[in-house]
């Protein structure tokens, strides 16, 4: 299981403290996580204020998600 920062990110740095092991890290642009220390105990997703992360199953899609520029002009 891995976790996935999403374009919600306001980059408050709660999930960071919160990880026990440490997984995410701050990169250009927002966060990411890496697949080898992720445990998928969940408790970066419980403390995000703006529900910016989401689990998914393919340890490949771990990356930072760009917002869609054009989904604020609808």
């Amino acid at each position: 299981m891995a976790i996935v920062t999403i374009g919600a990110c306001q980059g408050c740095g709660a999930c960071l403290l919160t990880c026990p092991t440490h997984a995410i890290r701050p990169v250009p642009g927002g966060l990411t996580v890496r697949a080898d220390r992720c445990t998928g105990c969940l408790e970066c997703l419980e403390i995000c204020p703006v529900d910016a992360i989401r689990v998914v199953t393919d340890s490949d899609a771990i990356r930072v998600v760009e917002p869609d520029p054009c989904e604020g002009a609808r």
